[in-house]
Formats: structure tokens, sequence, C-alpha cells
């Protein structure tokens, strides 16, 4: 029992000295009630009557619950009743008309009241004005509840501008990041966009606190320059822009350039918001322009000096032949030879500058006309054979049944010195005894489009690692003696034509395959 009610009890019991202690009561700042044995009230201090603004008459009995609101008097009723069937203390929290016809909220602290016999005599209670408490409570509660609400406001409005952002990155044609950098050198990717991810095919959770899965997407050797970029930009705190290449599982090398902006946080980390492209395409779009710049210069030159070179080695190759019809020049063991190797080299160096002028010649358009690759096959590999060195490689040619009525649209002779590049490139890289293939493959489709498709297989050294996209430069070569002009001379040609070329060792090994595409001829050519 509370200490107050205690007291209250002790005064009530003490019959010697009531009047004093009545007095107290009265006065006692809580408002104080009894109940006999019945349960009935028979006692109300003068604190709850100016509380209630009614008689003590009024309130004897069950008149008290005529202020209590009426919401509130089925459980006030209810608590009572079953505290005082049990004979337990209770404590419970009402609404009571006040003298001014309002409502206020008070705690009621009802416990059993014992004589000192330990005859139970009923309850005794005291009741609190907590309306102030209330008000408060009240107050807290719609204040809570109005912060519930802008919280979910603000998630809804961040859940919008994720989703807003997100759509948009979707339509861009690239990726949108946020990286960041840590004043201990550590890296991360706390967002980016779908397109992003799926540029370098990585997830949320592969870069979200570590951004190490990125980085070893870029090549090794561009690596030190991106890293060394992105501390630059956050020292200086200015704008990052890099094109990198990064080796994407599916996709092989690609490149990216990205563009972001830095802002220092207060934890002294840096934070880059920016945007990424594939620009692959771009950049093989500029190396051909570099290249055909290149090849249009050296067919300038070589068309300015082919003149100028072609009458002397013509007039030399016409005194070669003469030399051998001198009598006693044919058939001499000590001259001979000499003849031979003047001829030789004049021919070779004719062949270079026809090269050097095929380079430099574009493509006309009408000279691309249906050609059936079966029987274009059978005509250039016998020619190649009859015309390479006794003892050359042996030359094996696959056509499947599909392939007899393949017609592609080419220049002819401009395929077959494709092939006999190709041929004569083979040749060269193979060991002796080794057999080098030309296969016609049944036609295929890739992205929609019909293809044809040339091979020319050997059984070589194969390309160094590296040395994939090199190997069709002009003039690049690895074999002693070599102009490096025949496989760039392969490349143009095909292209030209529509067509693609790629090259690449067997698996297994040994040797390499060089893969002719080219482009199928109308529809109409068919029928």
């Amino acid at each position: 029992m509370a200490p107050h009610r205690k007291k209250l009890c002790a005064l009530l019991d003490d019959s010697g000295k009531t009047v004093g202690r009545a007095e107290i009561i009265q006065q006692f700042p809580a408002l104080i009630w009894h109940s006999g044995f019945d349960a009935r009230c028979d006692y109300f201090n003068q604190t709850w009557l100016e509380f209630t603004g009614r008689t003590l008459a009024q309130e004897l009995g069950d008149g008290w619950a005529e202020g209590v609101h009426p919401d509130d008097l089925p459980d006030c009723l209810t608590t009572y009743r079953e505290a005082f069937a049990a004979r337990q203390p209770f404590t419970m929290e009402y609404r009571l008309r006040y003298h001014d016809g309002s409502y206020r909220w008070i705690v009621d602290h009802g416990a059993p009241h014992y004589a000192i016999d330990g005859c139970f005599c009923g309850y005794i209670g005291s009741c609190y004005d907590i309306t102030p408490q209330k008000e408060s409570e009240r107050s807290l509660q719609i204040s809570r509840v109005e912060l519930e609400q802008r919280i979910e406001q603000c998630s809804c409005d961040l859940q919008k501008s994720h989703d807003l952002l997100n759509s948009l990155s979707q339509q861009v044609p690239g990726g949108i990041y946020q990286f960041q950098m840590f004043s201990d050198g550590r890296y991360c990717v706390p967002y980016a966009s779908r397109t992003m991810l799926e540029l370098f095919e990585i997830t949320p959770e592969d870069i979200q606190y570590d951004a190490t899965c990125l980085f070893d997407r870029v090549l090794p050797d561009e690596l030190p320059g991106v890293i060394n970029s992105i501390q630059e930009s956050a020292v200086t705190q200015t704008p990052w822009h890099r094109e990198f290449r990064a080796a994407i599982p599916s996709k092989g090398i690609r490149w990216f350039q990205a563009d972001s902006r830095p802002r220092r946080q207060p934890d002294n980390s840096v934070i880059w918001c920016g945007f990424v492209t594939d620009i692959t395409e771009r950049k093989e779009l500029e190396r051909q322009l570099v290249e055909a710049q290149r090849l249009e210069y050296i067919g300038q030159l070589a068309a300015g000096v082919a003149h100028e070179v072609r009458n002397p080695l013509n007039a030399i190759l016409t005194v070669t032949e003469a030399l051998f019809r001198e009598e006693g020049v044919e058939g001499n063991q000590t001259l001979t030879p000499y003849i031979e190797h003047i001829r030789s080299q004049v021919v070779r160096l004719a062949r270079l500058m026809n090269d050097l002028l095929s380079l430099g010649r574009r493509q006309q358009e009408d000279q691309l006309v249906p050609l059936a690759l079966a029987e274009f096959c059978r005509q250039t590999a016998q020619l190649w054979q009859e015309s390479s060195p006794a003892g050359h490689r042996r030359l094996t040619l696959e056509i499947p049944p599909e392939g007899e009525t393949a017609l592609a649209r080419a220049d002819k002779d401009r395929l077959q010195q494709v092939l006999f590049n190709l041929l004569d490139n083979a040749g060269q890289h193979s060991p002796p005894e080794s057999s080098i293939s030309l296969v016609l493959d049944q036609p295929h489709v890739s992205a929609g489009e019909r293809h044809l498709r040339l091979r020319v297989i050997d059984q070589g050294s194969g390309v160094a690692p590296g040395l994939y996209e090199r190997v069709f430069e002009p003039f690049f070569t690895t074999r002693k003696g070599g102009t490096g002009l025949g496989l760039a001379l392969v490349k143009q040609f095909v292209e030209q034509m529509g067509g693609m070329v790629q090259i690449c060792n067997n698996d297994p090994e040994p040797g390499c395959t060089v893969t002719l595409q080219l482009q199928p001829a109308p529809e109409e050519c068919l029928s």
C-alpha cells in the first residue's frame, strides 16, 4: 500500500483523534473516498466535492458514477467491482466531470481497508488530477504521429526519387554511379545503376563495400593510370575524366569513358557522382579513320612513285630476260644464279608496288557481284597449288553440301587475292609435310543476319598473345623478309566487301585459323 494511503487509513482508524484528523482528510489535496463492505461509497472528502461541484448526498452510494465520462464508466465499474471481490488493490484512469462541466483525467488508487482487529471494512481510495500529464501525452502522441507521417512521406519521396533515378538511368545510353574513396585508401561504389552493372557484368554486392572487383576488370597496363587519376582528382577536387580498357567476361576487351565530379565529405572521404559509357565502337571508328588516312597517304605516295619505279623495273626485267637468251649465258652455272636473283628481286619489288597501290585504292560498289563460293574455292585452291613452289604444304579443301549453293556478294579478283595471301601466309608459317585447310562453312545466322564463312587453317606456331590485332596492321610482320602488307590487304579487301576477318589460335594447338565472314548475295540472286 502506498504511504499516503497508509496514512489515511491510520487517520480513519484512530477513533480517539477523529475530529482533528477528519479535518485533515477533508482538506487533503487528493480526492479521498471510502466505501463500506457493501462496495457502496459512504464518504468523500471536501477536495472531491469541490472538484465535482456536487454535494455529499449526490455522491454517496453509486451517485459518484454519474460524474464519470460515459465512455469510461463501464471499464471503471468493472475494474472496481472485480478488485473489490478479490480484495485486491487497483489503479485505474478515467475522466471525471469537473465543476465547470468539463471532464478531467484522474488516476484512482484503491485498496482494501481493514480494522485494527483485521476485519474487512471496505475500500479507501485517493485520486489525483493528471489532466496536464494526459495533455502532454496527447501532445507527444500527436507529435509522434506527425513525425511518423513525415518519416513515411520522406520515405515515400525518397522511394519516388530512387524509382525516378532508376527509370532515368535505364533510358540513358550509359551507367550512373557513385564512387567513394576513404582516407585509408579504400574504395567502394555505394550506388550503381542497372546499366552500369550490366556494362561491367557485376552485382551491387560485388562493389557496394569494396570496389576491388571493379578494378579487377580494368586491364593491368591501364590500372595504375586510372588509380593515379582518381587520387589526383581527390586532391585537387577537379572533375575526373578517363578513357580506359576493361576485360568483360562475356564481351572481351571493351573501351570505357568515365566522367564525374568529386565532393569531399565530413569524414574526409571523397565521393564522385558520374557517368560511364561503352565507347568501343567509337574507338574502333577512330582507329579505322586513322588507318584509312594512313592507307590513303600510302596510296598517294605509292601512286606518285609508281610510274618512276615501274619503268626502271620493267627495263631491268627486260634486260634480265635478254641476258638469259644471250649465247653462252643460258646454262652458265656461274652467271645463272646471279641473273635469277636479279629477276626474283625485281618481281618481289613489283609485287610490293602493286600491294602499296592496292592499299590506297577503294572498292567500287559495282565490282561486288554474286559469286558461287564452292566453285570459286575449287578454282582458287587449284590455282594456288599450281603456282606454289614445289614441295609446298598440302592443301585440303572442305565444302559441305549446304555450301554448294552459297552465293556471296564479293569482288572475285580481290577475294582471290585475299585467299592467296592467307594460303601463302599459312604455308610460310607451317612446318614441312603439314597440311593447310580451306573450309567453306555452311551458312549461319548471327544477330538476325545470314552470313557466309571461309576459314584457312594451318598447323604453324600460332599468334603470340597480344598480337591478334597487330597482325593486320600495314608493315607489321614477324617473318624475316616479310613486307607486312599481306594481312593488311586481306583486312582491307574483306571489309570493303562488307565482311569481317578474325584470327585466333587453334584449340587444341598447334596452328591458327583465319576466318572470313562474307555478306550473302541479295535474295533475288538466290532464287
